[in-house]
């Protein structure tokens, strides 16, 4: 089952249980998740961490509840999943202005975005595999011992990492880093460096080593299943557009990061990988 029919599942898992307690690591373990891969899923396609959307949900539930029904308002908050008439009534006035018997005087509807049409605007945010509107991050310095190559024949260069990959010592995890760097202004040039992050150089002899500085990053997801070939233009169009940021160079050369987590599995449905292209502030 493709990864956005899970969470739309989820999704729906949700909003039939508003009225019990819900966490990330419940929801995720339903649907055989990990709760890092979830959050991550979820705020993508919503737009909004777990916890926020569960709350307004919850509020659009007692919304039709407070002018539907004559349902006394202690009553709506327990069968919404608040903890106490106070907690509701406060959240209740800090997203709709207004106290829960002022909204029922008022006569107002609210809608809420069904779970179908919450996929579909994720969906329509993709270019190819891309989500076009990348989180911005910051991350610390990186160490990167691994092997470098030509930029075109990036699977040898892999293959020739991985061979020796046991032998590296003192990484910090298993997570992949793959670094694309343009020789020479001309992008179907460059240099590509794979590897794992180390706490020292010193210590990685029969390896080369490769030190990123501290940096922001516009991090793009790309979804293998949807596409991998829309990237560059994707990431290029967000650059020239965004108004706030321009891509940051490594000595005077433009590059990227791949970031390879647990959410990256191959070709296999749901597989990701994050795309960092270092900024700046204009």
């Amino acid at each position: 089952m493709r990864s956005f029919d899970r969470i739309a599942q989820a999704l729906a898992y949700i909003d039939e249980h508003l009225d019990e307690p819900l966490s990330v690591e419940a929801v995720a373990s339903a649907f055989h998740f990990s709760a890092f891969y979830f959050h991550r899923m979820f705020t993508a396609i919503v737009g909004a961490p777990m916890a926020a959307y569960i709350r307004g949900r919850r509020l659009s539930r007692a919304c039709a509840f407070v002018v539907g029904t004559a349902l006394p308002m202690t009553e709506i908050a327990l069968c919404c999943g608040f903890d106490s008439p106070q907690s509701f009534s406060r959240a209740f006035r800090s997203k709709y202005r207004q106290s829960p018997s002022a909204y029922r005087l008022s006569g107002e509807r609210h809608s809420d975005e069904s779970v179908e049409e919450m996929i579909r605007r994720f969906t329509n945010r993709l270019q190819g595999g891309m989500v076009i509107m990348p989180n911005i991050i910051k991350r610390d310095e990186l160490i990167i011992a691994g092997v470098s190559g030509d930029g075109n024949r990036t699977g040898e260069v892999w293959e020739a990492f991985m061979a020796k990959a046991g032998e590296l010592t003192g990484k910090l995890s298993d997570n992949g880093y793959e670094v694309r760097i343009v020789s020479d202004g001309d992008c179907l040039s460059q240099t590509v460096h794979v590897g794992f992050t180390v706490r020292n150089a010193a210590a990685c002899k029969g390896f080369e080593v490769l030190t990123i500085p501290a940096s922001e990053y516009a991090s793009f997801d790309v979804y293998i299943e949807q596409g991998y070939d829309s990237e560059n233009s994707a990431m290029d169009e967000w650059l020239r557009t965004n108004g706030r940021y321009r891509q940051r160079l490594l000595n005077e050369r433009p590059y990227v990061v791949e970031y390879y987590d647990e959410r990256f599995k191959g070709e296999e449905s749901g597989s990701i990988v994050e795309i960092w292209v270092p900024v700046e502030r204009v």
